[in-house]
């Protein structure tokens, strides 16, 4: 058993390292739509207390940007929750979390208004693999938990804050 979870660490480092770890899961037609492959909380911003597009004050805010670097397209902020979130002597742990997304309603990067989402995970929904996607304007979001931490907390499941990594895909929402 041991073996076989060394094998599969190694197979998912081999996979990131050949750039299919995010995007590796999109069919033909998504990967023409594909603006970009991201991590989080690695690729986001810290906000230290500030806004990072429409997000604030806490967290890291991803900016969505066209392939050139030049415009800006959307904002994917890591990390909030709804239920109750615990100092636990292993770390903080909350039962939910929500990744906070915006996006133009046109996907012309400089026009139309700003439009907000949000895609949310449950208990149910903590394990590695498990994905969820958002049409927010002019993007579509895909959110997929790459890593997560999990413990029993007062007879219910809660995630481990400090552990949690997703890999966020980011395709021009369908014509």
């Amino acid at each position: 058993m041991q073996n076989s979870r060394m094998l599969c660490a190694v197979a998912l480092a081999v996979m990131a390292t050949l750039g299919a770890g995010c995007s590796g899961g999109l069919t033909a037609e998504e990967q023409e739509r594909l603006v970009g492959s991201y991590r989080l909380p690695q690729d986001g911003i810290a906000n230290d207390n500030h806004y990072v597009g429409p997000f604030c004050c806490t967290g890291r805010t991803l900016i969505v940007r066209e392939s050139q670097g030049e415009s800006v397209l959307g904002y994917a902020y890591f990390l909030s929750w709804d239920g109750q979130a615990y100092n636990h002597p292993e770390g903080s742990i909350a039962p939910d979390f929500g990744i906070e997304l915006s996006a133009r309603s046109t996907p012309d990067a400089g026009d139309g208004e700003e439009e907000k989402g949000r895609v949310a995970f449950t208990s149910k929904d903590f394990e590695v693999g498990a994905s969820k996607r958002q049409r927010v304007g002019a993007l579509e979001y895909i959110v997929t938990i790459e890593k997560v931490k999990t413990l029993k907390f007062e007879g219910a499941l809660y995630f481990l804050m400090d552990s949690l990594e997703v890999s966020v895909d980011v395709l021009r929402g369908p014509d």
